[in-house]
């Protein structure tokens, strides 16, 4: 066992500082033969020691050493010396410790009446984030369209894998926006949105289960920012505003028979049954009635044979 390993001399200086000792002032060459060594790796080992003033080179370059107690006397003393001041910044720094809990304390306090921090959205990145928000989370997506809705259905891909694999999302609609018919609402039906017409929406937003919520900061305005809040009060506030806009609003076309021209558009946009009645807010089996009507209408028995006959003779002469 080495025991200058404690100073950081390596088995080889050990081993060289004994040689030294028992015969000093030889050339490197001679300790390195004794070693059985190479000259360059036994004059590395001599500067560690050297380092240590545990040897010294001579003025024609051979080691020589002091009386080990000598030498070694005065590193421990060092070493001791250096140990003694660390332990007593580590004293120092154990009786501070009262006094880090004291500002953490006060940190706290004060965390507890601010702001909570928020996480800004740049718009051109709104949907990257919407999709991210999607695949992190878990539970009902709850989504509020208005006109300045600055993201469509076509630029939520996992969102729309997602539906697929059956997670519910629903739709709010502010009616004006939806009565008009607008692309964007055919397709969220088609990415599989349930949705309801609402009069009036205050504010744009989705919420993503119980877990975050996205928001425009200009309540009731288009020209604000988006921000992700997932403060579980603030989270479940949304939810439930939105819950309550849900049961108060209405389904889309609630309450009428789908107008031959609107199911017509439908059908013609490639939108399969399920997607249609998501649409116009009935069932599936009144999209089928009515379809089936219009090919007894117009003499087909195929639906292909439907959009041809439906191709050749315009919109005109269906009644609504």
């Amino acid at each position: 066992m080495n025991p200058l390993a404690v100073l950081g001399i390596d088995d080889l200086a050990e081993q060289l500082y004994r040689q030294v000792l028992r015969d000093q002032a030889r050339p490197f060459g001679v300790y390195a033969s004794r070693l059985n060594t190479p000259v360059g790796d036994v004059e590395a080992a001599a500067e560690q020691l050297r380092a240590l003033r545990l040897v010294r080179i001579t003025e024609d370059g051979r080691p020589s050493a002091d009386h080990p107690r000598a030498g070694l006397e005065r590193v421990l003393s060092a070493e001791e010396a250096r140990h003694a001041e660390r332990r007593r910044d580590l004293a120092r720094l154990r009786d501070a410790i009262d006094g880090f809990a004291g500002d953490h304390r006060a940190g706290q306090e004060q965390a507890d009446t601010a702001e909570a921090g928020r996480e800004y959205v740049e718009i051109d990145g709104l949907g990257d984030v919407m999709d991210h928000l999607a695949a992190s989370t878990s539970g009902p997506i709850r989504f509020t369209h208005t006109d300045a809705l600055a993201v469509s259905a076509g630029e939520q891909p996992v969102l729309a894998r997602l539906v697929a694999d059956g997670r519910l999302l629903r739709g709010l609609h502010e009616f004006d926006a939806a009565s008009t018919r607008s692309l964007d609402v055919v397709e969220w039906a088609n990415l599989g949105e349930e949705q309801r017409l609402a009069t009036h929406i205050p504010n744009e937003f989705v919420c993503y289960g119980t877990d975050a919520v996205i928001a425009n900061t200009d309540w009731g305005g288009e020209g604000g920012r988006y921000v992700v809040l997932r403060d579980a009060v603030v989270v479940r506030a949304f939810v439930e505003l939105f819950d309550r806009m849900w049961a108060a609003a209405s389904g889309v076309d609630d309450g009428a028979e789908p107008t031959s021209e609107r199911l017509v558009e439908l059908m013609q946009a490639g939108l399969k049954d399920e997607a249609i009645a998501r649409a116009l807010g009935v069932s599936l089996r009144t999209v089928r009635r009515r379809v089936a009507a219009l090919m007894e209408e117009c003499g087909v028995e195929t639906r292909f044979q439907l959009a041809v006959k439906l191709t050749e003779r315009g919109l005109t002469g269906f009644e609504g």
